[in-house]
């Protein structure tokens, strides 16, 4: 039975490739499923996988063979545990992906395979569904004039939001474009709303761009922290702290914070950041090759 539940995953995921394992894999299944319903598994597969292995190792180490053949079942229950184990890891990362846009968690910035093969960062490419906002409302930089414009939604204290901020520099260096930013806090990401908060506060006093570079280079800081990492933040930006605070203490900027969001849902936004180019959507980290390539 052990080695069924084995056999049963390795050759189902063979039988892909060829078609001369699916018959083992559905006598691998007969067993386990006969085993899980009561009854005795008689196809006789664990035998022939055993007597296989050992006589394999026979040829390069008899000791190795002996002692595998006589702790055989125990060796097989820790190859289940570990098939198991790695399957609810894997299962834990797809979790990750689709809801965080990485393998690890709504922290991390790090490399996940899934976003090299899927392109995307969450939910496997749901770039279709997009719908560019209408409004240009929001934290704007560049030539309003411009032919080409850029809208993006971002969540401040998003790890991928900050690691596209340098493509965003390089955009307005380079590029004749009007770009406009429209906060969109993620609830995943500690602190994420206050953080909009106050760079909207600070906008007020056409200092959002100083408070927005500072945490962006904090952004660890303002999720653990909160308030006090963010007024901190503030005061280094040169804001005057009297007004910055009355504005963000009283939430004062949170209903137009509260239009951003909608205008993400009714854009369909799923992950941040999420660029559109004349129109065109881009989700997650992209080079300055690819916004270029969606510009007149």
């Amino acid at each position: 039975m052990v080695l069924c539940i084995i056999a049963f995953f390795v050759f189902a995921a063979m039988s892909i490739f060829s078609a001369k394992y699916r018959p083992l894999a559905r006598e691998a299944f007969g067993c386990v499923f006969k085993t899980i319903t009561l009854k005795p598994c008689d196809t006789g597969l664990d035998d022939r996988i055993k007597a296989d292995v050992v006589s394999a190792m026979l040829r390069y180490s008899p000791p190795a063979a002996k002692f595998t053949n006589r702790h055989f079942t125990s060796m097989s229950w820790v190859f289940v545990l570990l098939t198991i184990g790695s399957m609810a890891y894997t299962a834990y990362g797809f979790y990750n992906f689709y809801f965080y846009g990485n393998c690890d968690g709504p922290q991390s910035n790090g490399i996940c395979i899934l976003n090299e093969i899927t392109g995307d960062y969450g939910r496997f490419g749901e770039v279709a569904d997009l719908v560019a906002p209408t409004e240009l409302d929001g934290i704007t930089a560049g030539d309003p004039d411009s032919e080409n414009v850029v809208i993006e939604f971002g969540c401040f204290t998003c790890p991928y939001t900050g690691q596209a901020e340098t493509t965003v520099s390089e955009l307005l260096e380079r590029h004749d474009i009007y770009y406009v930013f429209k906060p969109l806090p993620l609830e995943r990401h500690n602190n994420s709303y206050d953080t909009a908060v106050a760079v909207l506060c600070a906008e007020k006093q056409n200092k959002s761009w100083e408070l927005r570079r500072r945490v962006f280079l904090q952004q660890e800081i303002c999720s653990a922290s909160g308030d006090l990492a963010i007024k901190e933040l503030a005061k280094d930006a040169g804001l005057d702290m009297e007004e910055f605070s009355r504005c963000f203490d009283n939430n004062e900027t949170g209903a137009e914070l509260d239009r951003y969001i909608q205008q993400g849902k009714d854009s369909h936004v799923y992950a941040t950041p999420t660029f559109f180019v004349n129109g065109e959507p881009l989700v997650g980290p992209k080079s300055l090759e690819e916004f270029a390539g969606l510009m007149k």
